[in-house]
């Protein structure tokens, strides 16, 4: 899948791009069905790898905790390794950003069905370099979903040109509901967003995808998550790359 000179337009213009079919289907499968088997727990990895939600909510049938979030996963196994490095993802981040790049983080998220509260899955309008400091014009990530993807089903809202200027507006802090936990803390991670009334959702185009579609949009590009009210759950791969100073 190349990308053309219409879609790193779009993405320096409006912040973001969509590309369809970059991943194969079969890769996306393969990796879905090893994310369901370790939220099961079928897996040796070490706790600092894993989100999971409040155990005090929700837990596995064997008492283990179910985690929504996997950091750093291509570091781990093959079949991570072989999405988060493909040629076609680096072929793209290189086009878009204009020269040679490098892996900076993955992480895998589950939208669980079962869960009952108002939040399901839902976030918020935030930008990714007010976590990871990533200089103006030099990070791109990659949203890649495993299942279908739409309105009520994870699918990602992005406001159009909210990058221009390549400022980060001042986030408010917020829990989610119910909250994320690291494996074996006591204590649930404390996230950001943009302040609600900053949020014109008039602008917004929330993004239906298929496996293996990607949506590439800069670090500093205002985005969000639908809640998952599909009945099943659902699983992404979000993977970020930088530009290196190589020549």
């Amino acid at each position: 899948m190349e990308l053309t000179e219409q879609h790193r337009q779009q993405y320096w213009d409006e912040g973001y791009t969509f590309v369809p079919n970059l991943i194969p289907g079969t890769d996306m499968a393969a990796l879905r069905a090893r994310v369901l088997e370790i939220v099961e727990g079928k897996h040796t990895w070490p706790p600092r790898h894993f989100q999971v939600l409040d155990p005090s909510r929700y837990k596995n049938p064997d008492g283990s905790p179910i985690p929504v979030g996997i950091q750093r996963p291509g570091k781990v196994e093959k079949v991570f390794e072989t999405v988060a490095y493909h040629s076609h993802l680096e072929a793209a981040m290189s086009h878009l950003l204009r020269g040679p790049v490098e892996l900076f983080t993955d992480q895998v998220g589950v939208k669980h069905a079962c869960i009952r509260e108002e939040q399901a899955g839902k976030t918020f309008y935030h930008q990714d370099s007010y976590y990871w400091k990533i200089d103006p014009k030099l990070g791109c990530n990659c949203w890649i979903p495993c299942d279908e993807v739409g309105r009520g089903a994870i699918a990602l809202g992005i406001l159009p040109r909210s990058h221009q200027g390549w400022v980060i507006t001042p986030h408010e802090s917020y829990y989610d509901d119910p909250p994320y936990f690291g494996a074996g803390s006591s204590k649930p991670f404390m996230r950001h967003r943009v302040p609600l009334n900053l949020v014109d959702f008039s602008k917004e185009v929330v993004v239906p995808m298929k496996p293996g579609d990607a949506l590439f949009f800069t670090n500093y590009t205002w985005h969000r998550s639908e809640e998952n009210r599909s009945g099943a759950t659902k699983v992404f791969y979000a993977i970020a790359y930088k530009r290196t100073m190589k020549s």
